[in-house]
């Protein structure tokens, strides 16, 4: 045994090791603090969470790998000046530390860091060339939080290349950011970009999903108010898909299965052609595809379909791949279209013979009047006459009018006959007779003309004279004839005159003529009578 062995270990030697030891230990405890930092900064990126949460997190975990006293992340953002940047997170100090001071602008100290071109570290920084150049604090304002060593890296995107913002590092000591943590926190800025952006990416997709949800529930509300059913159809598969509103449109129910065929096969047998040469033609050339058609349900109703759609082109297929579009119900109106055209034609009818009847009254009476005043009187009573008729008929849409309306309207105006007194008419019907338009017409104008006749010459002429209607339904050879007698009494001697007039030819022309009818003048002494028979298929209103 040597006599070194015998003393024991070398006390230097032991000392020296305690110290490797210690300074070993601490050294793997703070690698361990900064992987254990690492890993919360890393979990807190992949938990995908809110922007606010992994800004924190980052900044965080910066002041724990850096030591400092305090970090902060402001985000690069610019006003109309371009020295705008919000506090987005701090750590190691309250918020309130920095709500009393403006927020960091585009001093030369900051100006590296917001501009993306390197890391600024600094064991002093109250030393360092660029501090205090700017107005108007020169320097950190009073009341500021002590910063002595800086520490300071951009967080640029690493697709853009745009600065994200800043992160910073602070303490108020001197010299406690060695050059080794340049590295550390340009990677913790690289994490932080990459954090911030899939926050982004995810909150934009979150976004543009929600938009897009929102997009089309407003869509189907918009078809559902429309009552617009949606379709669309895989060219070369000839798979169709209809949306509800789509398949009612078509008799179908909305659990039912509603092909292609079907739906060709619903389409009336005159109109199929017409809808697959529509719908071939847009598929060819990529033009709209507008087409109305006639649609038969399963139970045998016919209604009418509007179908739109546009095609959508294929680069693989070079051609269209997809059509889709719209149907809507349009039988309400087809059928207002036809009732309109309809009445269009019917009252170009009726416009066409209202006219052709002023003429023939102004050309008879001008042929019967002494005198233009005489013609103007005349005119002008037929006129009414033939207006008060059209109100008659105004009144029920042109489809009928009452027999006895036309009667008492017609009668009313000489009620009270020259010189006045109580009622000179008797009318009496069996039962009320509806008139067409044609016949309303033609009856009004004979029994104007009538009463204008016995108030010029006949029993409405004197002051006891009397006029008595009676109407009554008859048969002749079985088939109904209305049969309607004027009878004057209580006037002048009547005399035969010596000409027929326009009341006489109107009565041959307008009812014989145009009604088929039978009419027949007595010009007895007593008074005028006159017997009206006519045919009740040319009374009639149509349909």
């Amino acid at each position: 045994m040597s006599t070194a062995n015998a003393a024991g270990p070398d006390p230097g030697t032991v000392a020296e090791m305690q110290i490797r030891v210690t300074a070993l230990t601490r050294a793997l405890d703070e690698e361990s603090r900064r992987a254990d930092a690492l890993n919360r900064i890393a979990a807190a990126i992949g938990s995908g969470g809110d922007l606010q949460g992994v800004v924190q997190a980052v900044v965080d975990g910066g002041v724990e790998l850096t030591g400092a006293a305090f970090g902060a992340f402001f985000y690069n953002l610019t006003d109309a000046r371009g020295e705008s940047y919000t506090l987005y997170a701090l750590s190691g100090a309250p918020r309130s530390a920095f709500e009393s001071f403006p927020m960091p602008r585009n001093t030369a100290i900051f100006a590296p860091t917001f501009a993306g071109e390197a890391i600024i570290r600094s064991d002093d920084i109250t030393r360092d060339p660029r501090y205090g150049l700017n107005a108007p604090h020169r320097g950190m304002p009073q009341g500021h939080l002590p910063v002595t060593s800086y520490l300071a890296a951009p967080v640029t995107s690493a697709h853009t290349g745009a600065v994200i913002g800043g992160l910073f590092f602070g303490h108020p000591d001197a010299g406690r950011f060695p050059e080794r943590l340049e590295m550390l926190i340009a990677g913790l800025a690289a994490q932080a970009a990459v954090a911030i952006e899939n926050v982004q990416l995810t909150r934009a997709a979150r976004e543009d999903a929600e938009a897009q949800a929102a997009t089309r529930e407003r869509l189907q509300f918009a078809l559902q108010s429309g009552r617009l059913g949606s379709w669309e159809l895989d060219v070369l598969t000839r798979e169709y898909t209809a949306s509800d509103l789509c398949k009612a449109n078509y008799g179908r129910a909305p659990d039912e299965v509603f092909t292609f065929d079907a739906l060709i096969g619903s389409i009336h047998p005159q109109d199929r052609d017409g809808m697959l040469a529509a719908m071939e033609e847009a598929i060819r050339t990529g033009a709209e595809y507008d087409v109305e058609y006639r649609v038969i349900f399963p139970r045998g109703e016919v209604r009418w379909v509007h179908a739109r759609g546009r095609t959508a082109q294929s680069a693989d297929h070079g051609g269209a791949r997809r059509m889709a579009g719209v149907s809507l119900d349009v039988t309400e109106r087809r059928r207002a279209e036809e009732r309109q055209r309809l009445l269009l034609n019917e009252l170009n009818h009726r416009v066409k013979n209202t006219l052709a009847t002023v003429q023939s009254i102004a050309s008879q009476t001008l042929r019967n009047a002494p005198d233009p005043a005489a013609f103007r009187d005349g005119f002008e009573a037929r006129l009414m006459a033939l207006s008060h008729t059209h109100n008659l008929l105004t009144d029920r849409n042109w489809e009928a009018a009452s027999l006895v309306d036309i009667l008492t309207m017609e009668l009313r105006p000489h009620a009270g006959g020259r010189e006045g007194g109580g009622a000179r008419f008797l009318v009496e019907a069996d039962r009320d007779v509806p008139l067409n338009p044609k016949a309303a017409v033609a009856l009004g104008m004979a029994i104007h003309e009538l009463a204008t006749n016995a108030v010029k010459y006949g029993a409405l002429s004197a002051p006891g004279g009397r006029v008595s209607v009676r109407s009554h339904v008859t048969e002749l050879n079985g088939e109904p004839r209305l049969k309607v007698e004027w009878v004057e009494s209580g006037g002048p001697p009547v005399v035969r005159p010596g000409r027929r007039g326009f009341g006489g030819r109107l009565l041959e022309e307008g009812l014989a003529g145009e009604l088929a009818g039978v009419v027949q003048l007595e010009y007895r002494p007593e008074g005028l009578l006159c017997r009206m028979e006519l045919p009740m298929r040319a009374l009639e209103p149509t349909e």
